[in-house]
């Protein structure tokens, strides 16, 4: 099975997180998606790319432009009768696109916002995989207080028995204070806990633009079934990055274009229409008008060209090698992410086998304990070497998802990404349209507080006289 053939049946790994079965966990991605700033960024640069590629195209219309004036001339002392003059122009102008700039300055614009949208889709990435991460991290220091809070709990009352034993003289007080050192160790470790449950909480609260954390709820989950790898073909198209780097390399191609261009001369066509009087009525009785075709051209820059030329072959030598090894980097990546994944499988196995001979001894304790054949001590260190034991299985767990996900960020996007931009884009679009009302309702308030001044002075002014 391909990551194509996955992202399109809508396998785990279009939604991946959603595998793990937890409502919570998949509520609070909606929220970080929803409101995370970074996200918010990533599509505000998409906006701005968007503008720019309108910009870039303004080349293919001729620019409009008109001008108004009034003016005067003469001696005051010896031309009493001098009047002004009232003129209006329009003129147009337009660039023949004869060599392409402008169709090459438009691709680049093209692919910049192309690009701007791979970002914004590799930020979603990031911040899911970032999101679930620090979720489970919770889950993981839930599941290690419990343990934690177990242990303290047998540790105390065999606190209570030796402290019994001290005092009938059955046993040292050195195993008074081992047992007491034991115990706030284990408060110690406690309070750790929450330290760590606090810090990803706030992590999470970052990520999601500062909004409420809900409680996270629940036990550490097993991993899930990542499915098939991608094919190289599917890993290139479906990783943000790569598609970046080969967009880079396209714009870079078409900016020697526009380079090239830049040394031709231009084909420019212009006309205008001007009326000019010295009185603002009769003005529109004298009409001129104009049109010109001109053809410009640089015969000698200091090279200055020409370096422009070479400067933009190696910019897209540069990206074109970048390109090779942002996609070498790309496969390694999920070379790399599939052998910890192996290796954090076999831990994990590895792990579980040890906590299974660790609960045989501690049966066997026990027992021998009942029998009067052994130590409480003794006991309680086999429950100590289980509750050591079910920790590393715990972190081996913690460390199997943790593989898991980064697999799937080293696999790039699918649709959800995608679909994102729309909802990101017209929240860009909001936000500044909010920003022009803001500047509106600033100008009000600036007018009034003008007018405020005025009507005070002009009130002051009265009264004076």
């Amino acid at each position: 099975m391909t990551y194509g053939d996955i992202a399109l049946s809508g396998d785990v790994r279009n939604r991946w997180w959603e595998a793990f079965g937890d409502e919570g966990l998949n509520a609070f991605v909606e929220v970080v998606l929803r409101e995370s700033p970074t996200l918010q960024i990533a599509y505000l640069k998409l906006l701005d790319s968007e503008m720019a590629m309108r910009q870039a195209k303004s080349g293919y219309y001729p620019s409009i432009s008109f001008s108004r004036g009034i003016g005067g001339g003469g001696e005051v002392y010896t031309d009493p009768s001098a009047t002004p003059n009232f003129s209006l122009g329009l003129s147009m102008s337009y660039e023949i696109d004869i060599w392409g700039k402008v169709r090459a300055q438009t691709r680049v614009a093209e692919l910049s916002r192309e690009s701007a949208q791979d970002d914004a889709e590799s930020a979603a990435i990031t911040l899911v995989a970032n999101v679930a991460t620090q979720w489970f991290t919770i889950q993981y220091y839930n599941d290690r207080k419990e343990l934690t809070q177990k242990l303290l709990a047998l540790s105390e009352d065999y606190y209570e028995l030796v402290e019994s034993y001290y005092v009938a003289g059955q046993t040292t007080g050195m195993d008074v204070l081992e047992q007491r050192q034991q115990i706030e160790t284990l408060r110690s470790t406690l309070n750790e806990i929450d330290a760590n449950i606090r810090i990803a909480k706030h992590a999470l609260s970052i990520m999601a633009g500062g909004q409420h954390v809900p409680q996270v709820a629940g036990k550490l989950p097993e991993a899930i079934d990542v499915g098939g790898t991608p094919t190289i073909e599917a890993l290139l198209e479906a990783r943000p990055d790569v598609r970046t780097a080969l967009r880079n390399a396209q714009a870079a191609d078409a900016k020697i274009t526009i380079a090239l261009a830049n040394r031709h001369p231009s084909l420019r066509i212009s006309a205008g229409l001007s009326f000019r009087d010295k009185s603002l009525i009769e003005m529109f009785k004298s009409l001129a008008w104009d049109a010109a075709v001109s053809f410009v051209g640089t015969i000698f820059d200091g090279f200055n060209l020409t370096t422009a030329i070479d400067r933009a072959k190696v910019t897209y030598l540069t990206q074109a090698m970048t390109y090779m090894v942002t996609v070498q980097n790309a496969v390694a990546d999920v070379e790399k992410a599939l052998l910890n994944l192996q290796i954090a499988e076999q831990q994990l196995a590895d792990a579980r086998s040890q906590l299974d001979r660790q609960n045989e001894i501690l049966d066997v304790s026990r027992e021998y304990f009942v029998g009067g054949s052994l130590t409480y001590n003794r006991v309680l260190s086999a429950l100590r070497s289980a509750v050591s034991s079910a920790q590393s299985e715990l972190s081996a767990r913690l460390n199997l998802i943790n593989a898991q996900i980064a697999l799937f960020k080293s696999m790039g996007g699918a649709q959800w990404a995608r679909d994102l931009h729309d909802p990101g884009l017209k929240k860009a679009k909001q936000q500044l349209k909010d920003l022009d009302d803001e500047d509106e309702k600033e100008k009000d308030i600036e007018d009034e507080d003008e007018k405020d001044i005025e009507d005070k002075a002009t009130k002051d002014n009265d009264n004076k006289d």
